[in-house]
């Protein structure tokens, strides 16, 4: 009887000890693909917009984004940021900031740029950012264009034209945006005379047009 109590012992002993095995090992599974499930979650919710700026961002949210430097009012909704995120082709950001609906505008100016009354340089460095834009939300729609009626029309008064206002170079991206976009726009823009340009980047957020509306509202 002892016998047979021993081999029993001895064929189902291993046979427990798998089965538990297999528990402990569901088990830790599980807790893997719990946490694996949570820094999804996490990682979509830090998900971060242009410049790691988001719509609906708050001043003391923004200025957290901006590792602690607060932003700098110009006037009104307007602010200098100082992104945490930055690009090399451009040296100011402004942020356009509602008190009930945060963040709704944001904007990338770049240094001066020396060019020809051609624009030739401008048009250089309006290339390469649109290229790299395009990188991220696929090929523009561009807008190069001159008034009919305006009398810079040669080649060789381009930058006066653009600085006339008769002239508009830019392109735009507004369909099938990512970050809550309703549009990317970059602009160019000149002083002729002393042959220096500028290429601002804007990227507009859907709560913008309820913040427009409410300001049309007194109207």
């Amino acid at each position: 009887m002892k016998k047979l109590f021993c081999v029993l012992v001895i064929i189902l002993f291993p046979i427990v000890l798998f089965s538990a095995s297999n528990k402990k090992s569901s088990s830790t599974d599980l807790i893997f693909q719990v946490e694996e499930d949570e820094n999804t979650t996490n990682q979509k919710s830090n998900s971060s917009g242009p410049f790691g700026l988001k719509m609906g961002m708050t001043l003391d949210q923004i200025t957290q984004a901006c590792n602690n430097t607060k932003p700098k009012q110009i006037e009104g909704d307007k602010y200098y940021v100082y992104p945490a995120k930055k690009h090399p082709l451009f040296k100011y950001y402004i942020a356009y900031v509602d008190a009930s609906e945060g963040l709704y505008c944001l904007q990338a100016v770049s240094d001066d740029i020396k060019t020809n009354n051609y624009g030739t340089e401008l048009k250089q460095a309006f290339t390469e950012i649109k290229d790299r834009v395009s990188k991220t939300y696929g090929n523009p729609r561009m807008i190069d264009s001159l008034d009919p009626n305006s009398i810079w029309k040669n080649d060789s008064f381009w930058l006066t034209a653009l600085d006339d206002g008769a002239r508009t170079y830019a392109a735009v991206w507004d369909k099938k945006l990512k970050d809550d976009l309703v549009y990317v726009y970059i602009n160019t823009s000149a002083v002729s005379y002393k042959e220096t340009g500028w290429i601002t980047l804007e990227y507009g957020f859907s709560n913008k047009s309820i913040v427009e509306d409410a300001q049309d509202d007194v109207f």
